[in-house]
């Protein structure tokens, strides 16, 4: 039942990208209080998009789950920002069984109104289900696609290797240089993603190969 629902949580979404384009005051509030009625609220103001896919998981049967709150009984959840107002990793849906979680599957979500999107300083992460909200018309006619996707299917071979060879230098930058004379350097990513690789041929396979893993 599970998988069932989250498959067809999927393919709605890549069915009806306008979907995640709608504008959900009281579900932006909702998580912006991490469904805490009398709560101030995360660091990172919630997005259209994420209230939007909080909506619809919330129609397809998951309820809201607080970070910290004790594991259900059973049931199907939903947790909001994972690491971390300031983190990726924006949703997991779970499913819980005799007090212990059974199943989950991670959800990060990126948005934007032209063809490419921002990484921040992070890059496609492996088991990751990732959902990108583009534009592939122009500024006066867009044409919203919902691009559904494991992170270890989306980058090719070429831009992996390179990444990975980014990321070690990265790494081992911050690890061993802490200080050149009065300087602390830190490095970090502003790295942006090109959605015209997102051809239909290869938005069908990468939905495909997602949903075969759930």
């Amino acid at each position: 039942m599970y998988g069932e629902i989250v498959t067809s949580l999927f393919q709605t979404i890549s069915a009806n990208p306008a979907i995640l384009e709608r504008k959900l005051p009281e579900m932006v509030a909702f998580l912006q209080r991490q469904g805490d009625t009398e709560g101030q609220g995360t660091g990172n103001k919630v997005t259209d998009q994420e209230a939007c896919f909080a909506d619809v998981v919330s129609k397809s049967g998951f309820q809201f789950l607080p970070k910290d709150a004790p594991a259900p009984e059973a049931g199907r959840y939903y947790l909001y920002q994972l690491k971390g107002s300031q983190q990726s990793l924006d949703f997991g849906l779970r499913e819980y069984e005799g007090g212990q979680l059974k199943k989950q599957i991670i959800v990060d979500l990126k948005h934007t109104k032209s063809k490419s999107f921002y990484l921040n300083d992070g890059w496609f992460e492996k088991g990751v289900y990732y959902i990108v909200s583009w534009n592939a018309g122009t500024k006066k006619n867009p044409t919203r696609r919902a691009h559904i996707a494991l992170g270890e299917d989306i980058p090719s071979a070429e831009e992996q290797a390179f990444m990975a060879e980014l990321i070690a230098f990265k790494r081992a930058k911050n690890t061993d240089t802490k200080k050149v004379g009065s300087l602390r350097p830190y490095i970090r990513f502003a790295n942006q993603y090109s959605c015209e690789r997102f051809t239909p041929e290869v938005a069908a396979t990468h939905l495909a190969n997602a949903l075969a893993t759930i």
